[in-house]
């Protein structure tokens, strides 16, 4: 061995030694552990007068309530506690496995014009989901999301513990064409329905698309730029609470201490997403209440029929449109394995959002997924470079 020979050996070795010592940590997720604050506030309604000559039930309760308005605060999360890559046999393809808890604190404050004290509704509960990407054109997705709901206007015990889930098959035809199909149980429209699942999406996620989710939203997605994006839909929002009944409004039974609220509504009309920082980022969205309904029904009515939908209710109230408010703050932490121009990743982190976290209907959006720019409208510069190494290494 030459004295040449040796020297370069010797900086081969220091160089490998000092890299070893930096002690880089890779990153082990693709999910960043993401805290959701959102506010949403719907006008107050009057209750129309009824005619002495429709004295009713319901006459009764609407001069006791007067009219109705919703502001409602949803503090949410989820987080990746592990994830599993792996090639498929022919070494060409990787799969991956999400495992997410996630979690949900919801304060409802039903406005009533004639009712004293307002009445503070409260839903809270952790969750699991389970995310299986094939790697090819599949995607699994598993939720269980238990919860519990409370009226803490007083200290009357009360309460009821409830399970959202959702069973969902992804399959991705092509970039630009996706078809769903499962089954969910969900709150949202007042019952404990069990419903079929049915997506479509035509065009890119990561470009303008239109989204057929049923029965969770319905979208169309215009991205501006990687800082702006632009939607148009309608989805319905809704939900059960426990109620207290320190107001008697059920009338004919004053002895019953509390019962169940429930309202529903499709809500339709534009939303603004924008990003702040790779680690923030907020969104907003207005329009219009329609088909809204509110009711209270007793469960020791219902226990009666434990096999069928809640329909034993004592008031019952259809409300006429009106125009809400939403708006919320994202913060995301951590840094994600590369997953830049992976259309099943990106179907990974839709699915994720559309299905947002303690079966509210809405979340943070779809900002992981970075909007695809033409040659034309790129630049090779230095902020580009940087781009893409923020993409690929978050």
């Amino acid at each position: 061995m030459t004295i040449g020979t040796f020297l370069l050996f010797q900086v081969e070795l220091k160089a490998q030694s000092a890299f070893d010592s930096l002690n880089l940590k890779k990153a082990k997720h693709y999910f960043k552990t993401t805290i959701f604050l959102d506010s949403y506030t719907k006008a107050n309604q009057k209750f129309p007068k009824q005619k002495a000559s429709k004295i009713s039930n319901d006459s009764i309760i609407d001069r006791r309530l007067g009219s109705f308005g919703l502001k409602q605060f949803n503090l949410g999360f989820y987080t990746p506690i592990y994830t599993r890559t792996y090639y498929n046999h022919d070494s060409t393809v990787y799969s991956n496995t999400h495992y997410l808890l996630t979690g949900n604190f919801v304060s409802v404050q039903p406005s009533f014009d004639s009712v004293n004290k307002p009445h503070t509704l409260l839903k809270y509960g952790l969750g699991f989901r389970i995310i299986q990407n094939s790697g090819k054109k599949g995607v699994w997705f598993i939720d269980l999301q238990p919860f519990t709901t409370t009226d803490v206007t007083t200290s009357t015990p009360n309460g009821y513990f409830r399970m959202a889930n959702s069973f969902i098959y992804s399959h991705n035809f092509s970039s630009t064409f996706n078809m769903r199909f499962g089954i969910t149980k969900s709150f949202m429209w007042g019952n404990r329905y069990y419903l079929p699942y049915l997506g479509l999406r035509w065009g890119k996620l990561d470009g303008i698309n239109f989204s057929i989710q049923i029965p969770k939203n319905i979208s169309l997605n215009i991205p501006i730029s990687d800082k702006i994006r632009f939607s148009v839909f309608t989805k319905p929002q809704g939900g059960m609470y426990s109620f207290l009944n320190n107001d008697s409004l059920y009338y004919f039974h004053p002895e019953v201490t509390s019962f169940n609220f429930t309202h529903y509504e499709i809500l339709g009309g534009i939303r603004l997403d924008f990003v702040l920082n790779k680690n923030f980022s907020g969104y907003i969205d207005a329009g219009t209440s329609t088909r809204s309904n509110i009711t209270f029904y007793s469960l020791e009515k219902n226990n009666k029929r434990p096999d069928i939908p809640y329909k034993v209710y004592f008031y019952e109230k259809n409300l006429s449109p009106t125009g809400f408010l939403n708006f919320g703050v994202v913060w995301r932490f951590g840094k994600t394995k590369s997953y830049f121009n992976d259309k099943n990743m990106y179907d990974v982190f839709d699915i994720n959002n559309v299905n947002s976290p303690g079966d509210v209907n809405s979340g943070p959006g779809n900002i992981e997924i970075p909007i695809k720019k033409s040659i034309k409208q790129s630049k090779l510069n230095l902020v580009d470079i940087q781009d893409l190494i923020d993409i690929n290494d978050q």
